[in-house]
C-alpha cells in the first residue's frame, strides 16, 4: 500500500512553503510527498522538488475541475484551496494533506493508524468557539444537516483520509445540494466549509486527533497547535509547550495574511525563522 503527502503551494507562498518543507523533511525524511499546485506560478517551488525529494501533481484537467467547483461558490473566482479535492484522486492509497504555512514538528506516520477505525481524520472538531469558520448560525434552520453534523466542523488544513472516498467530478456532478447552503458556509475559510459538508454526509466514519485523544483520555497522541493563541515557549528551535503534551505541528492559519497587511510581529516567528533557515546539510 503507498502512503504519501499533500502539500499545497505556489510561488507566492514560497518562504512559507520553504519552512514547511525543512520541517516535514527532518521528521519525515523518507515518506513519498507530492506538489499541488495552487495556480499556475509554481516554477520556483517545483525547482524545489530534488531538494526536498518531492514529486509534482500533473493531472490538469483534475486541478481545472477543482477550479471550476470554486467558483461556483465565488462568484466566478478561482480559490486554490479548492484543490485539496483533486488528492483524493491522487496516487496515494492513504494520504495526509499538510497546509504550507506550517511546521511540522513531528512524524507522521502515526496519523494513518487512525484510517483502521475513520476514513477522515482532521485535526481539530467538535469545538463549539471554532464552529463559525465553517458554518455560519443560520445553518441550523435549514434541517439540511444533524446538529452533530454541523458541529463537527473541523479544520481541514491537515487531512488524512483514502484515495477514492471523494472525487471532483461526483462532487461537480452534484454540486446543487452543497451550493444551496452556501448562504450558511463561512466562505472567507474557502474550501473548509465544502470539505466539512462532503466528509458529514459521505456515510463514512470520521472525527479528529483532538477527538480522538478526549475519547481514549490518550494526552499524548500529538496534536495541531495555532500559533495565534499562547502554545508555549520557544528554545532553541524547539517549541516547548503549554497547552498539550506533543504537538505535531504549528499552523498560522490567517497569521501571515493579517501579519502582511496590518504589520506587527508574526506570532512565534522565531519557530518559524528556525526552519527557514535550515540548509539542506542540516537535514
Amino acid at each position: 500500500m503507498q502512503r504519501g503527502a499533500y502539500f499545497l503551494a505556489n510561488d507566492d507562498i514560497l518562504e512559507q512553503a520553504i519552512g514547511f518543507l525543512n520541517s516535514f523533511r527532518i521528521h519525515n525524511p523518507t515518506i513519498p510527498l507530492c506538489l499541488v499546485p495552487f495556480a499556475d506560478n509554481f516554477a520556483r517551488i517545483s525547482g524545489l522538488a530534488d531538494r526536498y525529494n518531492f514529486t509534482i501533481w500533473r493531472d490538469n484537467d483534475t486541478l481545472r475541475r477543482c477550479d471550476a467547483i470554486s467558483e461556483q461558490f465565488h462568484d466566478g473566482s478561482t480559490m486554490g484551496q479548492y484543490r485539496k479535492l483533486a488528492m483524493w484522486r491522487g496516487p496515494f492509497e492513504e494520504f495526509v494533506y499538510i497546509d504550507s504555512d506550517t511546521i511540522v514538528l513531528e512524524s507522521i506516520d502515526f496519523a494513518f493508524d487512525h484510517l483502521s477505525r475513520y476514513d477522515f481524520v482532521t485535526s481539530h472538531s467538535d469545538i463549539p468557539r471554532i464552529r463559525h469558520w465553517v458554518w455560519r448560525d443560520s445553518i441550523f434552520q435549514t434541517n439540511a444537516l444533524r446538529r452533530e453534523q454541523i458541529e463537527y466542523a473541523a479544520n481541514t488544513g491537515f487531512v488524512v483520509s483514502r484515495a477514492g472516498l471523494l472525487d471532483p467530478e461526483a462532487v461537480w456532478g452534484d454540486l446543487s445540494a452543497p451550493l444551496s447552503l452556501a448562504p450558511h458556509m463561512e466562505l472567507l475559510c474557502r474550501e473548509q466549509p465544502l470539505l466539512n459538508y462532503l466528509i458529514v454526509t459521505s456515510g463514512r466514519p470520521y472525527s479528529s486527533l483532538w477527538t480522538i485523544a478526549a475519547e481514549k483520555n490518550d494526552p499524548d497522541i500529538p496534536q495541531e497547535q495555532w500559533a495565534g493563541h499562547d502554545i508555549g515557549r520557544v528554545d532553541a528551535g524547539r517549541l516547548i509547550p503549554s497547552q498539550v503534551n506533543r504537538v505535531l505541528l504549528v499552523h498560522w492559519a490567517g497569521e501571515w495574511q493579517r501579519f502582511r497587511t496590518e504589520g506587527g510581529t508574526l506570532p512565534y516567528y522565531d519557530l518559524w525563522q528556525h526552519y527557514r533557515m535550515i540548509s539542506g546539510d542540516e537535514r
